[in-house]
Order: structure tokens, then C-alpha cells, then sequence
């Protein structure tokens, strides 16, 4: 998709007006007009100003459309066995991108991982079915079937099935860190990320 369509596509999705988008981002209607049917370029501060009038990144707008989306059917999930009594399925593209996202089926009294861990970026936990106690450093998050954690990754963290059956939680993280092979505790200690929950 071409930049000018890209903008009026992000405008029109958006609900604003040609000058409504003029009025956000600090520039002319016409000016707008102009991008928006591609009969000028916009320097890269007046991208940072659309980009942010229409609260996306200056990245998605003069990145090329054209990668096919990657699709995991359910039967070709990549499935972990970690030092966690979780069994992992990564739901995400292989080879990793900037986003991760996991399900984890943890059994009763189970969790994610044999000690808290911690990674650059941050994680999102959504709880499916059952019930799990989001543990990171002071805090201790309860979540049952339907609720969310959003929290900064950097602090040490673990997914504990609390209630009574399995619990089945997705998780997302950004930037991907999740390592897929097991890991020696000496390569652990050297490496400055250590895998998510």
C-alpha cells in the first residue's frame, strides 16, 4: 500500500476529516490532501506529526506492505517441554519476530517456570480457563478466566495455577525472547535475557 493511502486509510478508520487530521498533526489541510493522493512526499518530521495525529508509528507508515501473513494451525503449533510443569505452544510466526505469543496449559499447583524470570520488553498475560496468580517482584496479580496482567518484563515473574482444574493462559511479549532449547544454568548466568514466563 502506498503512503498516501496508507494515511487515508489510517484517517478514514480513525472517524476524522481531512482537517480534523490538519488540526491534530499541526499541518495544512491541503497539505493533506496532497500526501494523502501522493502528489508530494512528507519530510520525516511531518511524519513523526502524522504518525502521531493519527497514533501509529512513523515505521508502519514507510514500511512496505507485501509479507504474506504467517499462519500456525493448530496442528503444526511448535509444543515445549521447559523446567516448567507447563506445557508450552508457541501460537507466534517461526522464525521470531517483534511479537511473541504462547499459550500455556499449566496443571493444578503448576506454573511456568521453575524460578521467576525476567526479560527486556514487556508481557501480556490474558487467563482463558481456570484461575493463576500473576507473581512479580512485590506483586501478586489473581486472575480467573477472562482477565489480563499487563507488566514491564524486566521484573522477575511467574504464572502459578491456583485453582482447582488445568489453566490455560496466553501470553504475549514484545519484543520475542522466549527461548525455544533449553538452556544450560552456566549459559543462563552469562546471557543478560533470560526467557519469559
Amino acid at each position: 500500500m502506498q503512503l498516501g493511502r496508507k494515511i487515508r486509510d489510517l484517517r478514514l478508520r480513525r472517524g476524522l476529516t481531512v482537517q480534523q487530521l490538519a488540526d491534530l498533526s499541526n499541518l495544512s489541510k491541503g497539505f493533506i490532501s496532497q500526501v494523502e493522493n501522493d502528489r508530494t512526499s512528507p519530510s520525516l518530521a511531518t511524519l513523526r506529526d502524522l504518525a502521531r495525529a493519527l497514533d501509529t508509528s512513523v515505521a508502519y507508515l514507510v514500511v512496505e506492505d507485501g509479507a504474506e501473513p504467517y499462519i500456525v494451525r493448530e496442528s503444526d503449533r511448535p509444543r515445549l517441554t521447559l523446567d516448567s510443569t507447563a506445557e508450552v505452544s508457541v501460537l507466534s510466526a517461526q522464525p521470531r519476530r517483534n511479537l511473541e505469543l504462547l499459550m500455556a496449559t499449566i496443571p493444578v499447583g503448576g506454573h511456568t517456570r521453575s524460578e521467576r524470570d525476567y526479560h527486556h520488553g514487556e508481557e501480556c498475560v490474558v487467563c482463558l480457563d481456570g484461575q493463576v496468580i500473576v507473581s512479580g517482584g512485590e506483586h501478586r496479580v489473581a486472575l480467573k478466566a477472562g482477565d489480563s496482567c499487563h507488566y514491564d518484563g524486566r521484573t522477575p515473574h511467574v504464572v502459578e495455577n491456583t485453582g482447582t482444574g488445568a489453566a490455560r493462559v496466553v501470553i504475549a511479549i514484545t519484543p520475542a525472547s522466549f527461548e525455544s532449547a533449553p538452556r544450560s544454568k552456566t549459559a543462563v548466568a552469562t546471557e543478560e535475557v533470560a526467557a519469559p514466563v
